[in-house]
């Protein structure tokens, strides 16, 4: 029973998702291509800002930002869209009798979607030129679930709570604004003082675009799988506090829709 439940609801969540990406760019003429040109003119523009204007010395720039910035993309844009989903969807939620879940699962699931699309786009191209160890190619999917995986656990707690604190998803917006100038994504953690270096490294975000920057630059097996832990952990710890938040809330959700 409990298998055809999670078979009824991976479906729907597949099909939503499906759904999603067909509707963004209907009726667009480059289509799918908008799904890639934001994250990578973003990349771009940041690269010579932050390279060739204010002279970040760091080898391999391109590819240290890339694993700094297209993962920080994925995650700001999954935190602001999710965040306010249950609230958006909540006259389709008391009309039809469907998992609220589905809806903060579909809609990370085509921000990922589109996110592997963007980081390969950009990812081939310097691996040809740049170069990448390919063992550190190898090891991105790694990075990649876990990075998809903590953010799953934040977005899942985000979207519940903002049923019931509305004022969830400006906090979230600021947050975020403020983090992206505190979260090594274009310049190394080595630039932040030694006597605060240790709040950055506390930063979860940051925990999870970690091992995209190691993997990319100069791998090396054991600092990889010592991100790839710390990466680990928000899922750990976030999936179990978010699970058991929807399980007290999940039955007062409707009464605040």
């Amino acid at each position: 029973m409990i298998t055809g439940a999670a078979s009824i609801f991976w479906r729907q969540v597949l099909a939503l998702t499906l759904a999603n990406l067909k509707s963004r760019y209907r009726k667009t003429v480059a289509g799918f291509v908008w799904v890639v040109m934001n994250p990578i003119l973003m990349y771009s523009v940041q690269c010579y800002i932050f390279h060739w204007v204010l002279h970040i010395e760091i080898a391999n720039y391109q590819l240290f930002l890339l694993g700094g910035l297209l993962p920080w993309i994925f995650i700001m844009q999954s935190l602001e869209m999710t965040t306010p989903i249950l609230v958006n969807s909540g006259r389709l939620l008391k009309s039809f009798p469907t998992n609220p879940l589905i809806f903060v699962f579909a809609q990370l699931l085509d921000n990922a979607i589109n996110f592997c699309a963007a980081f390969l786009c950009v990812l081939l191209p310097l691996a040809f030129f740049e170069g990448v160890d390919p063992w550190g190619i190898v090891g991105l999917p790694f990075a990649g679930l876990l990075l998809f995986s903590g953010v799953l656990a934040i977005c899942w707690l985000l979207s519940v709570a903002n049923v019931f604190f509305r004022d969830t998803r400006f906090i979230v917006s600021f947050v975020l604004s403020v983090l992206y100038f505190l979260t090594p994504i274009f310049y190394p953690v080595e630039l932040v003082p030694e006597t605060i270096r240790w709040l950055v490294k506390l930063n979860p975000l940051y925990l999870m675009i970690r091992p995209f920057q190691t993997a990319l630059i100069h791998f090396t097996p054991l600092p990889f799988a010592r991100d790839c832990a710390a990466s680990a952990a928000v899922s750990i710890l976030g999936l179990p506090l978010a699970a058991a938040y929807w399980k007290r809330k999940k039955n007062e959700i409707y009464l605040y829709l």
